[in-house]
């Protein structure tokens, strides 16, 4: 009877956890996937997935090397369980992964444009926070006209560079983000929410 309460719990944490990563919540996916693993050890299937589910949740964090670690090891037990039908779709995501790191490193690399954006972050990197938040403002105003979310959510966290900005700006970043729908964007609030220190809301079940 004690095996069957624990799967049925196990099952209804794994639905939980699914539906989280469905809503791009990569801090509740991961704080339900604690709970879920103890009572997964004797279901290598399971196991398998939840290091897949592991790795999304990372991934939406642009936590990059632990993402990479759980699809590795979802991989290694997918075929220690004989699974060989997932073993492609979890390396699809280990490539997803890796594509996600090389592109985060290269962004960070890249030339400012001569936009508003660009001249507000180079005049932030140089210290001249109230020039850069004005830039950043009409920059998040002109995003707004033509309703471009990455550029909108791009020029508030621009703003949360700016010393006292952050908790307000990353807040409005992570509102459009999730209403854009877009995983990268929100990745990209979900790693400056992170650096920043602000936590951002949870759907609670």
């Amino acid at each position: 009877m004690a095996d069957v309460m624990v799967q049925g719990e196990a099952d209804e944490l794994a639905v939980a956890m699914v539906q989280a990563l469905a809503r791009q919540e990569g801090d509740r996916a991961l704080a339900i996937g604690v709970s879920l693993r103890p009572l997964i050890q004797t279901r290598p299937g399971l196991c398998s997935r939840h290091a897949a589910w592991t790795a999304q949740a990372h991934l939406l964090r642009a936590e990059f090397d632990m993402a990479r670690r759980e699809i590795k090891q979802g991989i290694a037990l997918a075929i220690e369980a004989g699974d060989t039908d997932a073993v492609p779709a979890l390396r699809d995501l280990q490539a997803q992964i890796t594509n996600a790191k090389m592109a985060s490193k290269a962004a960070a690399a890249a030339p400012l444009p001569d936009t508003l954006l660009g001249r507000a972050i180079a005049a932030i990197n140089t210290g001249e926070t109230d020039k850069g938040m004005t830039l950043a403002k009409q920059a998040r105003a002109a995003a707004q006209l033509v309703c471009e979310p990455r550029d909108e959510v791009f020029a508030l966290l621009a703003m949360a560079r700016v010393p006292g900005e952050a908790p307000v700006a990353i807040q409005a970043a992570h509102k459009v983000a999730d209403m854009s729908q877009d995983k990268n964007l929100v990745t990209a609030v979900a790693r400056a929410a992170k650096a920043a220190g602000v936590a951002l809301p949870i759907h609670v079940f």
